[in-house]
């Protein structure tokens, strides 16, 4: 009888971890996309850009959002993390088996825990940049853009690919919708936010080095 309490209550406990892991997970997807979308109007103009940007600042929504989604990411990181094996020994073992299924969706968790602790330190990285070099403008971001554009092309990689993954993940995990239509809008938006994402490089890249 205690054990079935104990194995009663440890359910639960995973239950509401899944869930805030999922809560979590899909605020800091919403916020990725709409985070790029804002950075891609760079592509209409700097003046554009810089109006959205003096917007979130007059309203206090920079200052609001950035710390919200900051708390956000570390505690997703930490309940997601609960099942990442932290001794070399367990990790090996993930890898062996990774390797002898070949299986896709357990090859998309094993590059989706990499990409999580990837983002931690490079999304901590961008926070610091983005804040040191505040306010937030066309101008002084496409300098920034410019020096580090080999920096902000991992990011932008490494980010899209666990944002998507991690969505495609979570609707196959709770049974949600079909596997393989899922798969394919998750892959289908991440294409066209890369897409989006590199483009806006490039002029940043270019908006930079005629500075």
């Amino acid at each position: 009888m205690l054990l079935q309490k104990t194995l009663t209550k440890s359910n639960k406990t995973d239950l509401y971890l899944d869930l805030v892991e999922l809560t979590s997970g899909l605020l800091l997807v919403g916020f990725l996309w709409t985070h790029m979308l804002f950075v891609s109007t760079i592509l209409i103009s700097q003046g554009t850009f810089d109006m959205l940007s003096e917007f979130l600042d007059k309203y206090y929504l920079s200052y609001v959002g950035i710390p919200f989604i900051v708390v956000v990411a570390l505690f997703h990181f930490v309940i997601a993390g609960r099942r990442i094996p932290t001794r070399m020994q367990e990790q090996r073992i993930v890898w062996q088996h990774a390797k002898m299924l070949r299986h896709t969706d357990t090859w998309t968790w094993v590059f989706q825990t990499i990409t999580g602790m990837a983002i931690l330190v490079l999304a901590g990285i961008h926070v610091w940049l983005v804040t040191t070099g505040w306010p937030i403008r066309a101008v002084n971001s496409a300098e920034r853009m410019e020096a580090f554009w080999w920096f902000y092309l991992i990011l932008l990689i490494v980010g899209e690919y666990h944002a998507g993954f991690g969505i495609y993940r979570q609707f196959v995990k709770w049974g949600w919708f079909p596997r393989k239509p899922v798969g394919y809008v998750s892959k289908a938006i991440t294409a066209i936010i890369l897409i989006l994402g590199l483009a806006a490089m490039f002029v940043f890249v270019q908006l930079g080095g005629a500075l």
